[in-house]
């Protein structure tokens, strides 16, 4: 079943269980969530060739886009990645042992570690991001640019009514 058929045979069934209920949010919600999980298998089964989990490569991503040096603190990375400071720990230690980041000192309090993105970690990383640019290009790309817009706006609202 694909995944029109199955957002309408969800909102089919539960119209017919719950008449009292209106399922018009609901079908947008599920029609977004399918996107998204359809969009980040087919981002993971990429990562999964360069030896990365989709986690692991949002770590080397993150520490990517902080410039050059690429290094920041584990508080740093989770708020950036939305992560928890435990679930990272585990990446740290995988990313580190594959070779893609360094944990380091802070010069200034050795209390304070930190993770800095290697040679190989930075071509992983860009590798990944461009894999991941170029899926979301090719998905968005089939939508009219105008309905595009629209899509975006409507979107941002919807984050600010979540987050309020």
């Amino acid at each position: 079943m694909d995944m029109s058929e199955l957002v309408k045979d969800t909102i089919r069934t539960w119209t017919a269980e719950r008449p009292d209920l209106d399922f018009t949010a609901m079908s947008t919600a599920l029609k977004l969530n399918l996107l998204v999980n359809k969009t980040f298998q087919s981002i993971n089964l990429r990562m999964l060739e360069l030896g990365l989990t989709l986690g692991e490569f949002d770590v080397l991503a993150t520490l990517r886009r902080h410039g050059k040096s690429g290094v920041l603190m584990p508080t740093e990375i989770a708020g950036f990645a939305m992560i928890s400071p435990s679930g990272l720990t585990n990446r740290l230690t995988r990313l580190e042992k594959m070779g893609h980041i360094d944990r380091l000192s802070d010069p200034n309090d050795r209390r304070i570690s930190l993770a800095r993105l290697t040679a190989k970690g930075r071509k992983v990383a860009d590798l990944g991001i461009s894999f991941a640019a170029s899926h979301s290009t090719d998905v968005m790309g089939r939508v009219d640019p105008r309905d595009l817009a629209v899509f975006n706006k409507v979107i941002e609202q919807m984050m600010r009514s979540v987050e309020e």
